[in-house]
């Protein structure tokens, strides 16, 4: 059984996967809004309710092992599966915090259950071990973004107003929650803000039907609903098969971040810092250096190489590597490339002057990265 107040297709497509595997007969009903009317008999059940649809499990699925994908408390489930919200939340700020954003924004959603407001936590302290200033670090608290409707339109906009009123363009916004970052997104835009030259909104979850159909394609953070699923019907296996080592906790890391049209191009005052980070992004697989990039753009060496440090907090050639390894971790995580292909397509021609060039930017190699997918 399966019993889930909020989906997405990925999420059912590692549901689904496993239940194949498995062989098992699969009872969905679609989305339902609380419990079954009458207790129902199973041999597992596998749910995802909010704090504001809990009921007693137990009660409503008598003797069926319960596995709970989403962390609500006092559930009280046999076993549970969820998303590293810690590391969500940290892939945003250090994503951002790389494209050159002089300030930053996180959407709280405190109404909305513990995980999306632990990712907008955990996005704030990065910030600061980062090195940004708590003045240039802000969140806006708002709670009816799932409500937003033509008369709402004045009373968010003058909590984006105010919410945005002295912050250093552009500014790095992430949201927890992918429909709140599409009606952030609406709402700067009206306002004159452009996305994402003055404003790079970063989202959650990876949903395509929100990512893609935006006014401005939402880059977002792809928590890997896939494998959540995948993991939570094989747990629920285990359980139900009365597998003593079955583990009682399981965490997904973020899968790494799609990007798109929100976050392609954050603008920065300074035209020769913009020009070397369009360089480096249009030509990091390729042999480059600092060097050639200050020729390419006809930039004096010495201004270049002041100027990107006092804005970027990090050399041009950190800068390269950086680029390169982020790409990297995304062929890890989402290809079955081997890790020389991996390195040549990331601008690496020595494989193990990759890897030790990526062990010393992630503190892993690339196969424990790639076994952690």
């Amino acid at each position: 059984m399966i019993h889930l107040n909020w989906s997405a297709p990925s999420l059912w497509h590692g549901l689904r996967a496993y239940a194949r595997e498995a062989g098992w007969l699969l009872v969905a009903p679609p989305r339902p809004s609380g419990p079954p009317k009458n207790p129902r008999a199973f041999d597992g059940v596998i749910v995802l309710i909010g704090e504001d649809t809990l009921f007693d499990v137990r009660k409503s699925f008598p003797g069926a092992k319960i596995v709970d994908i989403r962390g609500v408390e006092g559930l009280k489930p046999d076993g549970l599966v969820m998303v590293d919200h810690e590391r969500v939340g940290r892939m945003a700020a250090e994503y951002l915090h790389g494209l050159g954003c002089r300030s930053f924004l996180g959407l709280d959603l405190k109404k909305y259950w513990r995980g999306l407001r632990e990712r907008v936590t955990a996005y704030g302290r990065r910030l600061a071990e980062l090195g940004v200033a708590r003045e240039s670090s802000r969140v806006l608290h708002y709670d009816d973004w799932g409500k937003y409707e033509a008369g709402d339109v004045g009373t968010l906009r003058t909590r984006l107003k105010r919410a945005l009123a002295g912050m250093a363009l552009p500014v790095g916004v992430f949201s927890a929650d992918g429909y709140a970052a599409d009606v952030f997104e609406q709402g700067v835009m009206e306002l004159g803000y452009r996305v994402p030259e003055d404003i790079a909104v970063l989202s959650t979850d990876n949903d395509r039907s929100i990512c893609e159909m935006a006014r401005v394609p939402l880059s977002s953070v792809d928590v890997n609903l896939s494998k959540l699923g995948y993991e939570a019907a094989r747990l629920l296996d285990r359980l139900m098969a009365g597998d003593k080592n079955a583990p009682r906790e399981i965490v997904i890391p973020p899968l790494g971040i799609e990007k798109r049209r929100s976050t392609e191009r954050t603008s920065c005052d300074d035209p020769i810092v913009t020009a070397i980070m369009e360089y480096i992004r249009e030509h990091f697989m390729e042999k480059i250096t600092a060097e050639l990039i200050i020729h390419d753009i006809h930039a004096s060496r010495t201004n270049a190489f002041v100027r990107f440090r006092k804005v970027m907090g990090r050399s041009i050639g950190e800068e390269i590597e950086r680029v390169r390894i982020e790409h990297a971790q995304s062929l890890l995580t989402t290809t079955d490339y081997k890790v020389d292909a991996v390195a040549r397509l990331s601008g690496y021609l020595n494989t193990s002057a990759f890897c030790r060039a990526f062990k010393a930017c992630t503190g892993r190699t690339p196969s424990e990265v790639r076994s952690r997918r």
